[in-house]
């Protein structure tokens, strides 16, 4: 079916720049001709009798998603980063585009970590290496006068594994009802093998959490390149919500520690502020990513997790079809156009207060011309097919009881 039978599922090249515009970004044609040869949106369609100018028409769902695509490119230029966090976020992205950030980030850690293993047995060649894991604890929390690639490859790996390993395993037992962890399991004074060691406890005993825990300390053995090249797309995919869920609960954590320690002197709150920082990083997310994926092949620990749906991205405090209809009442309605100046519009984008104040006007504009707006959208039923903008249910009460009065 072309796009030309079904209207509904395209948006035009023309509405898509003034969504944007409308939300205080300027993008041009040439732009959204790059991001699609990039595969960051879908191809557009083009009429059959015309040629590839003006009437390209992208598929629904472009205009809101190029919105957020320039939201993130103020944090970042990279394409094949933003490819990344369209994905997090919940945006459909080519899998092929998200394996190869994996393993250009896959690559460039095992770099650093052969790097550091070497500045490593410069600075003490008789030191015996025990394996992967002692080396980067040696290196992480050892050799701190590295350079700054070395010491940000120590504090990304080493930190940012341990924080998001010890706090998952206490996460997945407290989100399990496990409260085993919490429990005095001192080992009785004669309770000892030859060795003088406590009885290890059967895999059947062993809390999901610490299941978990040892697993992520295993992958973290091998080389990221490998780790990586274990996984399928499926894998990668069913990661994603448990990885995104955890890094939010720990992010809630960090804030819930830096609203207490932050005001009590300098420096307090940086464990709430690194906390915070790991659901917002996309290195982070994707050292969480994979570790992640580690745990979830063990039938144990993946049974214990609560269903995880994927991520949904967030729509945009106005959408693309509600910029649709603001502009058609705007010129059938006297007066309705006040409510999209640029001013009001971009203070409505630019923070959770401004829409709130914006959505308060739209409100009492509702009410006072309730009926001048029914008339004006009865004209255009293709637009107003749902319900545009639902006022707030204190203004529905308003509303209904203007309604009464007027018969």
């Amino acid at each position: 079916m072309s796009w030309n039978e079904e209207p509904g599922s395209w948006e035009s090249t023309q509405d898509i720049l003034e969504f944007l515009g409308f939300a205080g970004v300027e993008t041009t044609r040439d732009q959204l001709a790059r991001l699609h040869r990039r595969r960051l949106i879908n191809e557009p369609f083009h009429d059959p009798g015309g040629g590839r100018g003006s009437l390209a028409r992208y598929p629904a769902g472009t205009a809101e998603r190029m919105l957020r695509i320039s939201r993130l490119r103020t944090g970042t230029k990279q394409l094949d980063e933003l490819a990344w966090r369209l994905w997090w976020e919940g945006f459909d992205v080519e899998p092929d585009l998200i394996r190869t950030y994996l393993l250009k980030r896959a690559t460039r850690w095992d770099e650093q970590l052969r790097e550091i293993r070497a500045v490593a047995a410069n600075d003490d060649a008789e030191e015996d290496v025990k394996g992967e894991r002692d080396v980067l604890e040696e290196v992480f929390f050892q050799h701190l006068k590295a350079g700054p690639a070395m010491a940000s490859a120590r504090k990304r790996l080493g930190r940012g594994s341990e924080l998001y390993s010890e706090f998952t395993a206490l996460l997945i037992d407290l989100m399990n009802g496990d409260l085993a962890l919490l429990d005095d399991n001192d080992v009785g004074l004669f309770d000892r093998d030859v060795a003088g060691l406590a009885p290890p406890r059967s895999d059947d005993a062993r809390r999901a959490g610490e299941v978990a825990l040892t697993m992520m300390r295993e992958s973290m053995d091998e080389p990221f390149i490998q780790l990586v090249g274990t996984l399928d797309d499926k894998e990668i995919s069913n990661a994603r919500p448990v990885a995104l869920r955890l890094l939010g609960l720990i992010a809630n954590m960090g804030s819930i520690v830096q609203e207490v320690f932050g005001g009590s002197g300098q420096g307090r709150d940086n464990v709430g502020k690194s906390l915070i920082g790991m659901a917002e990083s996309s290195e982070e997310q994707v050292l969480a990513l994979l570790l992640t994926s580690s745990f979830l092949k063990d039938d144990r620990v993946r049974e214990s997790l609560p269903e995880l749906t994927p991520p949904v991205p967030t729509r945009p405090v106005i959408s693309f079809l509600d910029f649709l209809r603001l502009r058609y009442l705007a010129v059938e309605v006297p007066g309705f156009v006040s409510l999209i100046s640029p001013a009001l519009v971009r203070e409505a984008f630019a923070s959770p207060e401004g829409a709130e104040r914006w959505r308060a006007r739209f409100d009492e504009y509702w009410l006072s011309h309730f009926f001048e707006l029914q008339e004006a959208m009865a004209l255009r039923p293709d637009l107003f097919a749902e319900e545009p903008l639902e006022p707030e249910p204190e203004v529905r009460i308003e509303v209904n009881a203007k309604k009464k009065n007027l018969k």
